[in-house]
């Protein structure tokens, strides 16, 4: 890590917002005709069925209706989009004031495999004194629907270090994922495996080990 005050960079999922995929899974699974969730789970995992999304490769009506067949849905946009985002959970308690104290002492940015299913919702929550959302508090976000591509390809890290004009070793990368982070340190980037179970006091932790 060089001497230079670091840039951060987070992960949103299981590290600033709690989501748990089986509840969608179980969703899918209450609308499907043929599947259980543990089923459900096991197609979109060995299909990699929100891949092409996730990456902007498909629109949202492709992707209900890629999945509806995959899946062997019976539902509406409003059920599936509800089934879907099942899985966002409450944002955690007070993560608007101590990102907002992290943003006055270091560069903030966010990069998330997402949708933009799943972004319409949680880039919508009301957070802040005024009502703002979270993401007023980071300087730049990526979200991978955007970008055409998604962690852990090498190349999203590589995206983002030339977009901003980093160094990988000026950078560390959050993120709750094995392969993520795996990923972001073949780059040169300084990545930490977040455990979702407290994810904010171990990146204070860790903070607070790098600065002193």
């Amino acid at each position: 890590m060089s001497s230079t005050k670091p840039s951060l960079l987070f992960d949103l999922g299981n590290v600033l917002l709690p989501i748990d995929l089986d509840k969608t899974y179980q969703a899918f699974a209450d609308l499907s005709s043929r599947y259980s969730a543990q089923e459900v789970k096991e197609l979109t995992h060995t299909q990699s069925l929100w891949a092409e999304y996730e990456s902007g490769l498909q629109n949202d009506d492709e992707f209900r209706d890629f999945l509806r067949i995959a899946l062997a849905l019976e539902c509406s946009d409003a059920q599936f989009d509800q089934a879907f985002s099942s899985l966002l959970l409450d944002f955690h308690p007070g993560v608007y004031n101590w990102l907002g104290n992290l943003a006055k002492q270091f560069p903030i940015f966010l990069l998330s495999n997402t949708s933009a299913i799943h972004a319409q919702q949680f880039t919508q929550v009301p957070l802040g004194p005024q009502g703002e959302s979270l993401f007023t508090l980071f300087e730049k976000t990526y979200f991978s629907f955007n970008l055409g591509m998604i962690k852990p390809d090498e190349n999203i890290y590589h995206h983002v270090l030339q977009d901003l004009s980093l160094k990988p070793e000026n950078l560390v990368f959050f993120d709750d994922n094995f392969h993520n982070i795996e990923a972001a340190k073949r780059v040169g980037i300084d990545g930490v495996l977040i455990n979702p179970s407290c994810s904010l006091k171990q990146i204070d932790s860790y903070l607070l080990q790098l600065c002193s």
